[in-house]
């Protein structure tokens, strides 16, 4: 299939690697503008392109992924001509996909998909709306695929998604008080990494959460720490965040 990339940036990078780092079955065509990223994935595959200009892009693709910020969106797709033929996956989060639509016109096939860094090592979840399985078997190879009914459950997937940086700043934390207490840096990290990996894994086999967060010893170290942190209002934090995020996503 030959697939075009406007806008390589780190999340459209990823999502190349990801194809590309699996095998050749994808031509892709990279829009020029971020020379950096797009060199460097046409030098690392050889089923890669640097293309001279966004339409020449166009010109050479079947399935157009939109992966712009907000400020080149406005400027560059009401310049472009699309085909009636073209497929579009739009990864632009900041603007409504309907405005997304309306720029590239009459196309054969309009997909909103969310996609994360992860998508590189080909694991993680990737929202994505209609469901189509012709974009499930796209997508399949990058990750696990969770088609929402409508716009408004994407964004709800959306909206925890933003909670990545915090996950990480959390760890973080953790790899500090390990230091602090004379712990090796890299064994910190390996360590806590290793632990809430396991714990994901756990996660992933559950039937509920709340399940797993009461299997624990009475009077046992788990206890004290959700005792304390919820006391606290730690562990309500993260999701009393999420309607303001949001309103951040809303159109």
């Amino acid at each position: 299939m030959k697939i075009g990339i406007l806008g390589v940036g780190t999340i459209a990078t990823c999502v190349v690697t990801g194809f590309c780092g699996l095998d050749d079955r994808h031509d892709f065509f990279l829009s020029p503008r971020n020379v950096v990223k797009s060199a460097a994935l046409a030098e690392k595959y050889g089923n890669c392109r640097v293309c001279l200009s966004n339409q020449e892009v166009l010109d050479n693709s079947d399935v157009i992924i939109i992966s712009m910020n907000a400020a080149s969106v406005a400027i560059a797709l009401p310049t472009l001509t699309f085909r009636d033929d073209h497929v579009i996956i739009n990864l632009v989060a900041s603007i409504p996909p309907e405005d997304i639509l309306t720029a590239v016109g009459a196309v054969k096939g309009f997909y909103h998909v969310v996609p994360l860094p992860f998508v590189e090592k080909r694991i993680g979840p990737i929202a994505a709306y209609p469901e189509c399985g012709w974009l499930h078997n796209l997508l399949t190879p990058l990750g696990n695929i969770v088609f929402a009914k409508n716009m408004d459950e994407i964004r709800t997937m959306q909206a925890i998604t933003a909670l990545m940086s915090t996950f990480y700043e959390t760890l973080n934390g953790l790899t500090l008080f390990a230091e602090a207490h004379g712990m090796d840096g890299k064994k910190a990290k390996d360590f806590a990494a290793a632990f809430f990996g396991a714990l994901c894994v756990r996660a992933e086999e559950a039937n509920s959460f709340r399940d797993l967060a009461l299997d624990m010893t009475p009077g046992g170290l788990n206890e004290f720490c959700v005792r304390i942190l919820e006391e606290r209002g730690v562990t309500q934090a993260w999701a009393a965040i999420l309607p303001e995020v949001l309103e951040k996503i809303k159109p």
